[in-house]
């Protein structure tokens, strides 16, 4: 039987990995809406799922002043 403490801790955990996964998608929609299906690459999902959550937030301001797919290319290679 599980004591308080370690459930609350796995629900912590369990709430920190559904915030990131709904931050990843938010970002992949946010390339699909500005840049078409076609800029969402293999590569590009990949990165997005490297960043953490103040990555994907920060992802999220940046890509309202991007242009260009090349731009948010060059932002996710930082953190490579």
């Amino acid at each position: 039987m599980r004591t308080m403490e370690q459930i609350d801790a796995w629900y912590k955990a369990e709430m920190n990995k559904a915030r990131l996964e709904g931050k990843i998608e938010a970002a992949s929609n946010m390339i699909r809406f500005k840049f078409a299906t076609s800029a969402l690459t293999p590569q590009i999902a990949s990165q997005l799922e490297k960043l953490n959550c103040q990555q994907l937030d920060d992802f999220a301001v940046e890509m309202l002043n991007w242009q260009q797919p090349k731009e948010m290319e060059k932002w996710l290679l930082q953190f490579v």
